[in-house]
This record gives structure tokens, C-alpha cells and sequence, in this order.
């Protein structure tokens, strides 16, 4: 299975993309984990809630965590999450989660993050619509899952929204609801998740919970294009060669194409093969040139 990782300031996310969810009929429980790209591990430990001004305790135990020194760090957290604060229950789950001061346990991380989710942590209850959806550390189910990524996402967390809005797309704890899906992922499009981008690009192409634009799918198609995302790479690049909601530019088609055939898609490499015989070698050179220059955004 595929992990995406998400990369921000002093975290790391790991979270599943779940892929491919247009048909129901071909998706069964006991297929659930290996289609959907693991939303993941839950989380890895660099992901914690951070110190903020008036929290020398807390800050302390984020001291000791950097040093390496999880047992200090423990301590720290352990004596402000008894009192109550949500930032260090979560804190103390991850430690559990990754084994860093304490014996790895997920059933003690489950316990630590419920505590900070009831009092709305939102990172918490993402990590525990991810253990529901998967059953790790509590029995598979996909109606709880919906319920805490739900909260989470009425909190504004953007991945949650994304799982959220997949969920409804196959019905996985919910009616199937097309038009449901569509407002949860095109929140976390705009919010920059590239794989929600990538999807609202297929929505509004396939006219699934929206009306059919294919401008407006273009346009996300490019947004999550430009974020290095090889899938949407090839079909701006396909739509930029046909001129299909966006205006026709050859050498720019090429561009993507290229792109996406180096980050491994299966198709772009034909696609470039196909529109390159068309060209002239200068708008090729052209087309090489602005691949090289391509920086994700």
C-alpha cells in the first residue's frame, strides 16, 4: 500500500488517500484497508501539539521530547494531562502510539486521545476515526469512524474533511451521498489537499454530486498539478493537448506530461510519447525546459 506523507513546520502526517471509490459495488469490508491508501500510521512522532507562551510545563516536556528524553517528557505530560489539558493527553498518546518513553501500546494511545478528543482535540479525533476505519487498537467500525471524522472536520481540519467526504462517496458509515462527498473534499481542496483537489478535478468532470464543468474541473486538475501530484499531472496534461476546459497549449501539455512520467505514472509516458511525435524539437526543447524549471508550489 502507498503511504502519502504530508510534510508541515516540525511535523510529519502520514495519512491515506482513499483512491478509486466511484463504484461501489466494487468495494467489500474486507477490502476496505488494502483500497484505500492507509490514512495511515496514525501518526508519526513529530507530530505533537506544540508549546505555546503560557505553558512552561508543557514547554518543558517539548524541551525534554526534542533532547530525546521521552522519560522526562512523559513526565512532564502526564502530570498536566491528568489535570486535563487536551494538548498533552494527545501528546502522551503518540508517545504510546510509538513506543518513545513507554512500552508501545495502542490500546493507551486510544484511551489518551479519546481523552483529548472529548475535549475537542482535532487531531485526536482524526487519529481515532483512522483506528475505527482500520480497527487498530478497537473493533473496525465505520459509523464511529464517520462520527469522529466528522467532528473533526467541523473543526476545520482538512485531511479529516477529505476522509470524510470519500466515506460518503462509497457510503461507508453513512448513505452514500454524492453531493455530501462533494462539499466535504472540496473543503479540503481548499484547504491545498492535493488529493481532494485531484478528486473535485474528477467530480466536476464526471458531474458526481455537482454539475458537470469541465473548467472548473481543469482548474483543479492544475491546482493539484502544480503540487507535484503526478495523476493530475497527466490529465491537465491530456486536457491541455485537447484544449478540454482550458485553452489548448501544446508545448505546456508536454510539460505536464513529462512531469508526470517522471513521478512513475503508468500512463504519461505514452501520453508524452503520443503528443511529442506531433511537436516540432524546438517546442519539445521548450517543453524540457519548463519541466526543469517546475517547482512545486
Amino acid at each position: 500500500m502507498k503511504i502519502i506523507k504530508i510534510l508541515g513546520m516540525k511535523r510529519a502526517v502520514l495519512f491515506a488517500e482513499v483512491e478509486g471509490m466511484q463504484d461501489k459495488q466494487s468495494f467489500t469490508t474486507g477490502n476496505l484497508a488494502r483500497r484505500i491508501l492507509v490514512v495511515a500510521a496514525l501518526l508519526v512522532p513529530m507530530y505533537l501539539t506544540l508549546p505555546t507562551a503560557a505553558m512552561a510545563g508543557f514547554d518543558d516536556g517539548w524541551q525534554a521530547y526534542q533532547r530525546g528524553d521521552f522519560a522526562g517528557a512523559l513526565k512532564e505530560w502526564r502530570a498536566l494531562a491528568d489535570a486535563g489539558d487536551r494538548g498533552a493527553q494527545f501528546n502522551i498518546g503518540v508517545m504510546y502510539d510509538e513506543g518513545r518513553g513507554v512500552k508501545e501500546s495502542r490500546t493507551e494511545a486510544i484511551k489518551w486521545w479519546q481523552k483529548a478528543a472529548s475535549q475537542g482535540h482535532r487531531q485526536a479525533q482524526h487519529n481515532l476515526g483512522l483506528a475505527y476505519l482500520f480497527g487498530r487498537g478497537v473493533s473496525k467500525n465505520f459509523a464511529t469512524a464517520v462520527t469522529y471524522f466528522e467532528r473533526a472536520s467541523k473543526l476545520g481540519l482538512a485531511k479529516s474533511q477529505y476522509n470524510l467526504g470519500k466515506m460518503y462517496t462509497v457510503g461507508f458509515g453513512v448513505n452514500q451521498d454524492d453531493k455530501e462527498a462533494f462539499k466535504w473534499i472540496l473543503m479540503a481542496a481548499k484547504s491545498g489537499i492535493f488529493q481532494a483537489q485531484y478528486n473535485i478535478g474528477k467530480m466536476y468532470r464526471d458531474g458526481q454530486g455537482v454539475e458537470s464543468d469541465i473548467k472548473a474541473a481543469a482548474k483543479w486538475f492544475l491546482a493539484a498539478a502544480m503540487q507535484g501530484y503526478a495523476k493530475a499531472q497527466n490529465h491537465i496534461g491530456i486536457r491541455l493537448a485537447r484544449g478540454d476546459g482550458i485553452a489548448r497549449d501544446d508545448v505546456e501539455a508536454l510539460k505536464w506530461l513529462i512531469l508526470a512520467e517522471k513521478s512513475g505514472h503508468g500512463l504519461a509516458a505514452q501520453n508524452r510519447r503520443d503528443l511529442a511525435s506531433k511537436l516540432t524539437a524546438g517546442q519539445r526543447q521548450e517543453a524540457q525546459r519548463r519541466a526543469k524549471q517546475f517547482r512545486t508550489h
